[in-house]
């Protein structure tokens, strides 16, 4: 643990001036960019298809990036791999508005999925090493700033496409990107000396209960949000409810998960980290069998209550778990391998929820599934320690 001197507190909140201005511009890439990316192919000839896999190959790339991104972050340190991965997002984003085919589209969302696999468990391996003894309440704050992000940017985004076009919102997003990049060079890399050198071992991972049970917790956490992304659209437009009452439904999921974040500040906090994370995949779960049990709307805001709460809960907590469960020379390769986990979830879910929703079964098979991931995280983990 980093000790809590002065100089160390002073850096740590510059630390986290810095790290929620990288949060915040980071993200804007996903929750401005990718709901209008499919409109803006099928603008350059894309067909629905393609649309589809130019949205898709972003998260298939960073999945499998993933694996090996971590051992970046433990070889070389979180500040200098996290500026270049901001810098390349920034170069390609702008490519996006320079692209005249379907197929360039696809090779940019490629580059940008391999090469953004390292920025997100730098943000929170320096959040972790920041934070010393206070970070649960910062890797809260982070998240709590990534679900702002996710209100505000997509009718930011849209306000910005109807005044002055698609190509100047990406050009905006590349500027900020760049300046994100280049205000990491201004952190202090607290990581050791040691924990740069080349002592990637990646099967020592797997062999810590509080890692291997936090990425069950992530893909159970993944998995039930990327069925219902799929399962409440499809049926309450079946029913009959139009997107502005469903965005209101998502806003209230997102305001929920928001405040949980924020709220939760002690380490210690309803039982801790393990308990916290599996407490959110539950209520996860539970929302995804509300949904599915009750009739429409009731069961879609009974869900967007229940699943707020546990995501609020979850997204932190396993992100805690994974830092606190790896020795310190692989932190960066556990939050690495937990991200891929989270992509995953968000792979196999949408799949398995689209083809569930025709036999209105996405929700009980969804919510089971979930409770299963959960089973296993709690037989893995039973026994560790972490708080």
């Amino acid at each position: 643990m980093i000790p809590e001197t002065s100089t160390h507190l002073a850096r740590s909140r510059m630390a986290l001036l810095i790290l929620g201005f990288v949060a915040v511009v980071a993200f804007l890439d996903t929750f401005a960019i990718v709901p209008i990316l499919s409109t803006y192919a099928t603008s350059l000839g894309a067909t629905k298809a393609q649309a589809g896999w130019i949205v898709g190959l972003y998260s298939l790339a960073n999945l499998l990036a993933n694996f090996g991104s971590g051992w970046i972050l433990d070889r070389w340190g979180r500040r200098i791999p996290m500026a270049v991965s901001l810098l390349c997002a920034s170069v390609l984003i702008g490519l996006y508005a320079i692209g005249n085919t379907p197929l360039e589209l696809m090779l940019l969302r490629v580059l940008h999925g391999a090469t953004g696999a390292v920025f997100v468990p730098a943000l929170f391996a320096v959040a972790g090493e920041y934070g010393g003894a206070h970070r649960t309440r910062t890797m809260g704050l982070i998240g709590a700033l990534i679900g702002l992000v996710a209100v505000v940017a997509p009718p930011i985004s849209g306000i910005i496409i109807k005044a002055h076009g698609t190509e100047i919102l990406l050009y905006i997003v590349s500027l900020l990107t760049a300046l994100a990049g280049l205000s990491v060079l201004g952190l202090y890399e607290f990581a050791p000396v040691q924990s740069r050198l080349p002592t990637f071992a990646f099967g020592t991972l797997w062999r810590s209960a509080g890692v291997v049970a936090s990425l069950w917790l992530t893909l159970g956490m993944t998995f039930a949000m990327g069925v219902q992304t799929v399962a409440l659209p499809l049926e309450m437009e079946t029913a009959g409810y139009n997107a502005a009452y469903r965005g209101r439904i998502w806003g209230l999921f997102a305001l929920v998960s928001v405040l949980w974040m924020a709220l939760v500040r002690s380490r210690h906090a309803l039982g801790g980290a393990s308990v916290r994370a599996s407490l959110g995949v539950g209520l996860l779960a539970w929302g995804l069998l509300a949904f599915a049990g009750l009739p429409l709307p009731a069961g879609a805001w009974l869900w967007a209550v229940l699943g707020g709460v546990g995501f609020g809960l979850a997204f932190p907590s396993v992100h805690l778990l994974a830092f606190e469960g790896a020795t310190e020379s692989m932190r960066g390769s556990a939050l690495a391998v937990l991200h891929a986990f989270y992509s995953l979830g968000y792979v196999i879910g949408p799949g398995l929820a689209g083809w569930l929703t025709a036999y209105a079964l996405a929700g009980w098979i969804g919510g089971l599934l979930t409770f299963a991931m959960l089973a296993m995280a709690w037989h893995i983990g039973r026994h560790h320690p972490t708080k």
